[in-house]
């Protein structure tokens, strides 16, 4: 599944204002049981971010359209569809 399917359902009004200690409770539960995911996911985003900034980076000392150039654009695109299916 993408991850737009992934988010489809998400509603941010899932939560409501929380009155009481069992609510509060709950509301930790879930962010509780949600948090491990949240941080692979962010890990996961930062690695992308990473290899991005590599490639923009080295990217400045190759000419556009040489095999260098192109070798370092596909092995990008792999690292990051690879990390984007992972999401």
């Amino acid at each position: 599944s993408t991850l737009i399917e992934k988010w489809s359902n998400f509603s941010i009004r899932k939560y409501v204002t929380v009155v009481f200690s069992e609510q509060h409770q709950r509301c930790k539960d879930d962010f509780n049981a949600e948090y491990e995911e949240y941080q692979n996911l962010h890990t996961q985003i930062d690695k992308m971010k990473k290899n991005f900034r590599q490639f923009h980076e080295q990217q400045k000392s190759l000419t556009a359209g040489s095999k260098a150039y192109q070798v370092k654009k596909d092995k990008t695109m792999k690292a990051v569809l690879h990390h984007s299916s992972v999401l």
